[in-house]
């Protein structure tokens, strides 16, 4: 049992790396190859270091009963994973981990498959390894434990100012993205209603002429090269018109695709770690584009032992899928 706020904090910071290592290992068994986990850029899972904390501070008086430190450590790491996930989403409007193709899920935060596990790992813990970790932590000396500890936690509040503008600089990176994404579809459909349109009323314009042509035959006889010569002014200036606003609508286009595309393209170590660490992520307000972001990145998630590979050169301009 930590004895001081000074021997809470070192619990916190051990088992945080812990923890980051334990994910690291998960997600190598899991892909084959090194992913930094986490929602921090630094080698640590505040989650991990927190649980620890509630569990050894709270259960502590149950280590002697096996059962009862089990199901306690269920009911508060669980509690814990779910309460992290629900104010995670509210804050940032993100998704950062979803259980919810696993059974017995809770909204998709939690999940019975983990929660058992971190039961498990809990028990390890109070039963086999933390014992050492606290004694490990009374043989500090005092004064530079605190100095290290005031390192440590200094370095651990710049990485958490970092990530959080990086996921808001996110966020807004998405956002510009789906309104591109919006304002080329309209455009395109507006091209395109603009060609149907015309071609409707030359087709409409035909027809009325060919019925009316029997009784018109005389006067355009008459008249033939007036009225020619007014059809044609007339023609060929609705036409320079309407290449006009064709053109116009076409280069607004190409410079909307470009944009879209730069921002597609733009290298953010930032932006690929988060993906990376979690390639389950969901976004709230603009998920259509995540998917496809993380497509790009070459982001996927695994489905039943396989990964879900898409071929991310098949792409159209407005970065939809062509198929």
């Amino acid at each position: 049992m930590p004895q001081n706020f000074y021997e809470l904090v070192w619990i916190f910071i051990i088992y945080a790396f812990f923890g980051w290592c334990t994910e690291v290992s998960y997600a190598a068994l899991d892909t084959g190859k090194f992913v930094n986990r986490g929602f921090l850029n630094g080698p640590y899972c505040p989650i991990y270091g927190c649980g620890i904390v509630i569990v050894v501070t709270i259960l502590t008086p149950l280590k002697e009963n096996l059962l009862l430190l089990f199901v306690g450590s269920v009911l508060l790491t669980t509690t814990l994973e779910f309460l992290t996930g629900y104010i995670l989403e509210k804050a940032f409007h993100n998704k950062w981990w979803d259980y919810s193709d696993k059974p017995f899920n809770v909204k998709g935060y939690i999940c019975l498959k983990f929660s058992i596990l971190w039961g498990l790992a809990c028990t390890f813990v109070m039963e086999i390894l933390h014992p050492a970790i606290y004694k490990l932590i009374t043989w500090i000396p005092f004064l530079p434990g605190v100095i290290l500890l005031i390192i440590l936690m200094g370095i651990f509040a710049v990485d958490c100012c970092i990530t959080v503008s990086t996921i808001l600089k996110f966020n807004r990176h998405l956002k510009i993205m789906e309104d591109l994404a919006a304002s080329i579809h309209r455009l395109s459909d507006e091209i395109g209603e603009n060609i149907y349109e015309n071609v409707s009323d030359i087709l409409e314009r035909s027809e009325q002429f060919q019925e009316d042509h029997a009784q018109f035959i005389e006067k355009i006889t008459e008249t033939t090269e007036t009225t020619r010569t007014r059809i044609s002014q007339t023609t060929e200036a609705a036409r320079v018109r309407l290449l006009d606003v064709r053109e116009e609508k076409q280069r607004q286009l190409l410079e909307l695709r470009e944009k879209y595309e730069k921002l597609f393209a733009e290298k953010n170590k930032g932006f690929h770690r988060l993906l990376r660490a979690f390639p389950d992520m969901k976004s709230r307000d603009n998920n259509e584009i995540l998917e496809k972001y993380k497509l790009r990145i070459h982001v996927y998630k695994k489905i039943k032992g396989k990964e879900k590979k898409n071929d991310t050169d098949n792409f159209n301009g407005s970065g939809d899928r062509a198929d």
